[in-house]
């Protein structure tokens, strides 16, 4: 399975921040997208929907989503998806995506962003949901918050207590090839 890049977390970060380049689609309210070339992406309603069949990456936030300084037991980050044409929650599965990315602030550097802790479909069991309160949902964190594994994220904040969620937007990405597209609602972060 290959680790989600920082690099790719950290461009899509800084371009959600200031508004830049990637950012695709935007729907009345809060929902937006955004993609890499080859890949698109679409908002209608409460649903994104990303194609990354041929490439690149896609990915779905909210804008309102920022929790900066908040504690790591005290947020929810969840969504749920579906592998579209086959109508299933494993055929666009792999190699960590589709996955959160949510920023953390590691102690003492107030809410700079100093990593990043992911949650994949995969590491949930492929079922459909991808939630910080499911107990089976393992987390990873990239190598600059030390590239550890957590079997949940109670787990992660437990071993972590000085860890915040940083000053920006979380987000879903995907960056896995498969024949059709990968639909993402439900998007829920509190």
């Amino acid at each position: 399975m290959k680790k989600p890049s920082f690099v790719l977390a950290s461009l899509v970060a800084l371009a959600l921040c200031v508004g830049i380049a990637v950012v695709a689609s935007a729907a009345p309210g809060k929902l937006k997208c955004f993609s890499g070339a080859p890949a698109t992406c679409s908002v209608s309603q409460d649903t994104v929907t990303l194609d990354t069949s041929t490439g690149g990456f896609a990915g779905g936030y909210v804008t309102n989503s920022k929790n900066p300084g908040a504690s790591l037991g005290g947020v929810t980050y969840s969504f749920q998806y579906n592998c579209d044409p086959s109508d299933n929650s494993t055929d666009c599965v792999g190699g960590g995506s589709p996955r959160w990315s949510i920023p953390i602030s590691a102690g003492g550097s107030g809410n700079k962003v100093a990593g990043y802790a992911f949650l994949d479909a995969a590491g949930c069991g492929s079922n459909g949901t991808v939630s910080t309160a499911s107990p089976s949902c393992a987390v990873t964190e990239n190598a600059d918050l030390g590239g550890n594994s957590y079997a949940n994220w109670a787990a992660f904040a437990a071993a972590n207590p000085t860890f915040k969620i940083g000053n920006a937007l979380p987000f879903v990405i995907t960056d896995t090839t498969e024949p059709g597209t990968t639909l993402i609602f439900a998007i829920s972060s509190t």
